[in-house]
């Protein structure tokens, strides 16, 4: 459904995706990644942005609205260096980390898996926006299914969502 309608809104920005509660976003965020994909694919490649606006506070809510951006396609593969986001990171400290590495020029990544990782690293990209918002930077990221290995699993490999950031003056 994002495909088609990211096809033919020409002129006219992608849709908001509105997601409440942690399931609900770690699937949004699973839908935007595979509509990328598939329309990164295409004859006229065509790649997706998202901006999170949370609908109420981001330490009390989790009503957020994903704002689409259409864009040129961006190439960011998993790296050593990108941030991981576990169950129990602290928004914070991500968001500092987000903000640090954007102020010092350095691509910045976040790579997490399940509903309240993704819910974390989503508040986090959120938070960091506010810490950038002094410096007139905004952030917007493009989301990807990537297969990495996991280190709790015997050297395996395991499904993430990879949270590429690209931020603009």
């Amino acid at each position: 459904a994002i495909c088609n309608v990211v096809r033919g809104a020409r002129g006219t920005p992608p849709p908001s995706i509105l997601a409440t509660g942690p399931a609900a976003i770690n699937q949004a965020m699973k839908a935007i990644a595979i509509a990328r994909k598939y329309l990164l694919d295409e004859g006229t490649p065509i790649d997706l942005l998202a901006y999170p606006k949370f609908e109420q506070d981001v330490r009390s809510g989790s009503n957020v609205c994903f704002e689409l951006q259409k864009s040129e396609v961006l190439t960011r593969e998993p790296l050593e260096s990108d941030l991981a986001v576990k169950e129990k990171t602290d928004v914070y400290k991500l968001a500092g980390a987000i903000a640090g590495r954007v102020r010092d020029g350095e691509e910045v990544a976040v790579t997490t898996k399940g509903p309240i990782p993704v819910l974390v690293a989503v508040k986090a990209i959120a938070t960091a926006q506010e810490y950038l918002a002094d410096d007139n930077i905004e952030i917007k990221f493009c989301v990807s299914i990537v297969d990495l290995e996991n280190p709790e699993i015997r050297d395996a490999t395991s499904t993430y969502l990879h949270f590429a950031l690209v931020p603009f003056n």
